[in-house]
């Protein structure tokens, strides 16, 4: 099983790396960016990780249940 921090991690690198790019390409200054970009991604890291951990706990439950019952 994937834990949290893996999945924040993940996603802040990716996000980070994505402005990069963009800043780059548009010969902009790319220390805000990647900042943001950072900030953004931890952000949705968050949101992505409860959701996973959410469904997994969900899933872990229903499978007890079903144990429980058969």
């Amino acid at each position: 099983m994937i834990n949290e921090k893996t999945i924040v991690s993940t996603v802040s690198l990716a996000a980070s790396l994505a402005t990069y790019f963009y800043a780059k390409e548009a010969h902009k200054d790319v220390v805000p960016y990647v900042m943001v970009g950072g900030f953004i991604g931890a952000i949705l890291g968050e949101a992505i990780a409860g959701i996973v951990l959410s469904n997994d706990k969900d899933k872990d439950k229903k499978d007890n249940d079903k144990e429980n019952q058969g």
